[in-house]
């Protein structure tokens, strides 16, 4: 008995010492310099702005945003000489009008840093983009509570059967009602007619697409692509609250730059976000010409752009059930001896007179001014 222990006590200790060796191991990519240049965006081969964004990846355990590469100077060149400069569109942003590049002739980008740096990408051809058949919509109502709501899908074919492969960008934009609809506002001292400028009931919101979108047609026998979900909004979702538009842009690539996308997708659902650390490096086509040593991200193509926009309204849905954030707004009633202490300091709104009083009916601001959710009163110039 007494040997059973004493072994059990030795075989404790060595564990505990070859617990107490072990390091922490980093990767290399962590503890390394991760301060490599990204490049975002396409050359637009159309009538179309294009944008490059450029800026500096972060090490997997910062948790600082990503910085923007400023100063640069960004351009276009042409196989046959012919030169595009960029201007600043912002911080890292950086842009150029309609190029309207010649579909038989190639170019490249090139980005000349701050810090004396010379990038250039490979040069690539402009891929024609097919256009987009159309763009549908399903409500889904009988799957479990956590898929129901509305899909967005994309349908596109190329008669030639060139293109195979597709990625797909858009900006969503939605109505939105708050509960109370103010007719009233108080200015100067005294409560006056709300003007039609000063409409805080209904408001829009715009949001871009934040992940990749890409499909293939590369293993079929024909270049159709039918019914490649693009978005989903799940049941009682604001967007579909009143009235719901999506504008979708279609853009034909290379089979490498589809590949390259694809292993940014991969990264992208490990991390969470495009702009978080990848914890592989996806191998592009820029590269840095005075360090070739230097990694850079991004993928430059060339191409046209398709959209095509939709409108959902929230009476084409079933049993949509939207209820307006807050739900918490009470009304109030008012006496005039009272409006500048709640008027004034906005604690309070007044949303309508009592019939045949001096007092008005009020609530909470957040009840009442669509702007305190994000959103602009005014209305989109495409919005019906």
């Amino acid at each position: 008995m007494k040997t059973t222990c004493h072994t059990g006590i030795v075989f404790f200790l060595i564990i505990v010492c070859l617990a107490a060796c072990r390091e922490p191991y980093t990767a290399p990519l962590v503890k390394g310099n991760a301060s490599y240049l990204v490049v975002e965006g396409f050359l637009n081969a159309g009538p179309e702005p294009t944008i490059i964004t450029l800026s500096r990846t972060r090490r997997l355990g910062d948790s600082i945003p990503h910085v923007p590469e400023l100063n640069a100077q960004v351009s276009v060149i042409g196989e046959f000489g012919e030169l595009y400069a960029f201007s600043a569109l912002s911080d890292g942003v950086y842009s150029i009008q309609a190029m309207n590049l010649n579909p038989g002739e190639k170019y490249r980008l090139q980005i000349l840093t701050a810090n004396g740096k010379k990038y250039l990408s490979d040069s690539v051809a402009v891929t024609p983009t097919p256009a987009i058949d159309s763009i549908s919509w399903k409500q889904d109502t009988t799957s479990a509570s956590s898929k129901l709501g509305v899909t967005i899908y994309t349908n596109t074919h190329d008669p030639m059967n060139n293109t195979k492969y597709y990625r797909w960008e858009y900006e969503e934009t939605w109505e939105y009602h708050t509960i109370f609809d103010s007719f009233f506002d108080y200015s100067g001292g005294t409560v006056v007619p709300r003007t039609d400028a000063g409409h805080i009931f209904s408001c829009w919101r715009s949001q871009p697409s934040t992940s990749l979108i890409l499909a293939s047609s590369a293993k079929l026998s024909q270049d159709i692509i039918y019914e490649n979900p693009i978005q989903f909004i799940p049941i009682r979702d604001q967007r579909m609250g009143v009235r719901y538009s999506i504008l979708v842009k279609q853009f034909a690539m290379s089979k490498a730059a589809y590949e390259y996308w694809e292993n940014l997708k991969k990264n992208t659902e490990l991390t969470g976000s495009l702009f978080d650390p990848q914890p592989s490096q996806p191998t592009g086509n820029i590269r840095c010409v005075t360090d070739p040593q230097d990694p850079v991200l991004g993928f430059v193509s060339a191409s046209t752009v398709q959209e095509q926009r939709i409108f959902v309204a929230n009476s084409s849905l079933e049993h949509w059930g939207f209820q307006t954030i807050p739900d918490d707004c009470p009304s109030q009633i008012v006496p005039p001896d009272s409006f500048n202490y709640f008027f004034a300091g906005k604690q309070l709104i007044p949303v309508s007179q009592v019939p045949n009083s001096p007092n008005f009916v009020s609530s909470r601001p957040a009840c009442i001014d669509c702007t305190l959710q994000g959103g602009s009163s005014t209305k989109p110039v495409y919005w019906p």
